[in-house]
C-alpha cells in the first residue's frame, strides 16, 4: 500500500498538470492559492518545511499534517484585496497517519453586469468560489509523505448561458528530517490539476490550475528563533524566493514575519548595489511584507496576521482560532 503514493507522486510531477504549457497564461481557480491560515501568511509561505500543528501548514505541504485526537480550525481574511474569504478545517487520526478535511470559500458579494459597450445592465450576480480538500499524511522509512486531493467549483455569473466551473487538483509533499528540532527540508507540488467543466455551456475546457513546484527548509538557531525559507517555481510566473522567521517570547506567545520576491528582482537588486547602471525593479508580488503573532491558551490557539500591499493598494488582515480535543 505504501508504494501507491509514490506512483501517484511520479504521475502528477511529470504530467501535463505542471509541465504542459499549451495553455500558458490561462490558469483557472487562482483564488484557491490565496486561502491560507494567518500563520502561513505571516511567513509569506516560507514555512513549508517547519513541522507544526497549525492547520494551515498542511495546506502548503501535506507532509506537515500532524496532531493527536480531533482538531478543528477556522480562519477568516478581509482587506482591500481579500474580502470575505476563509477556510474551515477538521482533522482526525487515520490508520497509522492522520487526515484533514478543508473547506475554502471566497464570497465576492453582489456584482452588477456590464455589457460589451461598458454600460451597466439591470442584472446582478453573486460570484462565489469554493473548494473541498482532503489531506492525509503518514511516515515512511526515511521521510514523511503527504497528499491532498482537491475539488474546486466556482460560479461567476447567473446568466442563462453560465454554469458552475469545476476542477480537480492534487498536492503532494515530502518532508525529510521532520523529527529534528534544528533543521529540515521539504519538496512539494501544489495545485497540480486542471478544469474539467467550463464556466459557460459549450465553453472551452481543460485549462490547468496555477500549479507550482517548491523546495523549502527551516533552521532553528536557538530555542527562540527559527528561520524558514522556500523557493517555488509557479507554472505561469517567475520563480519566487520566500524568507520568514518565528520568534518565541514564551511558551504561549510567538511573533512572525516574512516576505517574498521574484528571484529575478532579487538578482537585479543585488547587481544594482555594485553597478550604478543596473536598474532595480519592484517586486511583482502583490504583498510587500506580512507579520503576525500567535497565542496559545490550553488546547486553543489564536493567530493573527497583517499584510501590507504594494503600490499603496492597502492591507489585509487574517485571524484564526483552532483547537485540539
Amino acid at each position: 500500500m505504501r508504494i501507491i503514493p509514490l506512483y501517484l507522486l511520479l504521475f502528477f510531477a511529470f504530467s501535463h498538470a505542471y509541465f504542459g504549457k499549451e495553455n500558458e497564461g490561462l490558469a483557472v481557480f487562482g483564488w484557491a492559492t490565496l486561502l491560507h491560515s494567518p500563520r502561513t501568511v505571516s511567513f509569506e509561505g516560507a514555512g513549508s518545511a517547519l513541522p507544526s500543528q497549525d492547520f494551515g501548514a498542511a495546506l502548503m505541504n501535506p507532509a506537515l499534517l500532524q496532531g493527536d485526537g480531533y482538531a478543528a480550525g477556522l480562519s477568516w481574511q478581509t482587506g482591500d484585496l481579500a474580502n470575505n474569504q476563509g477556510i474551515a478545517v477538521f482533522s482526525h487520526s487515520f490508520f497509522t497517519g492522520r487526515m484533514q478535511h478543508t473547506y475554502g470559500v471566497v464570497d465576492n458579494g453582489e456584482v452588477q453586469h456590464i455589457n460589451e459597450y461598458g454600460e451597466e445592465e439591470n442584472l446582478f450576480s453573486r460570484p462565489m468560489a469554493q473548494y473541498y480538500a482532503i489531506t492525509t499524511a503518514f511516515p515512511l522509512k526515511n521521510f514523511k509523505f503527504g497528499i491532498t486531493g482537491r475539488y474546486l467549483w466556482e460560479r461567476l455569473a447567473e446568466a442563462p448561458e453560465s454554469q458552475i466551473g469545476m476542477g480537480l487538483a492534487m498536492d503532494w509533499g515530502i518532508l525529510w528530517n521532520g523529527g529534528s528540532a534544528r533543521y529540515g527540508l521539504a519538496f512539494m507540488g501544489r495545485y497540480l490539476g486542471s478544469q474539467f467543466r467550463p464556466y459557460t455551456k459549450g465553453g472551452v475546457n481543460g485549462f490547468a490550475l496555477a500549479s507550482e513546484l517548491a523546495a523549502s527548509a527551516f533552521w532553528r538557531i536557538n530555542q527562540k528563533l527559527t528561520w524558514v525559507f522556500e523557493c517555488s517555481a509557479p507554472r505561469y510566473s517567475p520563480a519566487l524566493g520566500k524568507l520568514g522567521f518565528e520568534y518565541r517570547f514564551a511558551d504561549p506567545v510567538h511573533i512572525r514575519a516574512g516576505m517574498q520576491r521574484e528571484l529575478i528582482d532579487v538578482g537585479r537588486y543585488v547587481r544594482s548595489i555594485f553597478d550604478s547602471d543596473e536598474t532595480s525593479t519592484k517586486s511583482g508580488f502583490y504583498r510587500l511584507f506580512s507579520a503576525g503573532a500567535g497565542y496559545k491558551a490550553g488546547n486553543f490557539t489564536i493567530d493573527y496576521s497583517y499584510s501590507m500591499l504594494i503600490e499603496g493598494m492597502g492591507n489585509e488582515h487574517r485571524i484564526a482560532l483552532s483547537g485540539n480535543f
